[in-house]
C-alpha cells in the first residue's frame, strides 16, 4: 500500500477510507510489469513459446493464434 500512495501522492488515510478498493485493484491489474531472465526461470520448462516473425512463419503464427478462440 505504501508504494500505492506513494506513486499517486496520496496518504494511508485517503487510500483506506475515500478510494473504492475495487478501484485500487483494476489500477493495479493495468500496472506495466516485466520480467527479468532470472523471474521467468528455465525457458525449457517454460509454457510460453515465442516466434521471431518474419514472412516465412506467418502462417505458423496464424496457426497458433487459432488455438486462443
Amino acid at each position: 500500500m505504501g508504494q500505492i500512495c506513494h506513486h499517486f501522492g496520496w496518504t494511508l488515510d485517503y487510500l483506506l477510507w475515500e478510494i473504492d478498493w475495487r478501484i485500487v485493484q483494476r489500477m493495479l491489474i493495468d500496472a506495466p510489469k516485466y520480467e527479468s531472465k532470472d523471474e521467468k526461470g528455465n525457458d525449457q520448462n517454460s509454457n510460453t513459446k515465442s516466434v521471431k516473425m518474419n514472412e516465412q512463419n506467418s502462417e505458423d503464427l496464424i496457426a497458433q493464434l487459432q488455438q486462443y478462440k
